[in-house]
């Protein structure tokens, strides 16, 4: 069964951090655009992605998370999530992902630094 077409709002905060809020499903579908808006972060190569709208994610959607993170660590910033519902934050917990990318509560407490 094809995926729900997922939709990113991207904004930038007036400190440069890029926040990308998915909604839907971050599958081999949706993968290619959360790749194209986290390269296209602010003035900052920081960014927080606000899955609070997401209601899947599965290993295509994993792996972007962690190139994404490479990526921006390189550039010497940050990636971090916020907002994860229960069955996305089981699949992320399960491989690990919580020990290799910063997850927070609320995307209030993401953009803290």
């Amino acid at each position: 069964m094809p995926s729900e077409r997922t939709q990113i709002r991207t904004s930038v905060t007036p400190r440069g951090i890029t926040v990308l809020a998915p909604a839907g499903e971050l599958d081999f579908n949706s993968v290619p655009a959360l790749e194209t808006a986290v390269t296209a972060t602010g003035r900052l190569p920081c960014a927080v992605v606000d899955f609070s709208r997401v209601t899947f994610i599965d290993s295509t959607g994993i792996n972007a998370l962690l190139r994404a993170s490479h990526t921006l660590h390189a550039a010497g910033g940050w990636l971090r999530l916020s907002s994860i519902p229960d069955a996305p934050l089981r699949a992320l917990k399960v491989v690990g992902l919580d020990q290799v990318i910063d997850m927070y509560p609320t995307l209030e407490a993401a953009l803290r630094t």
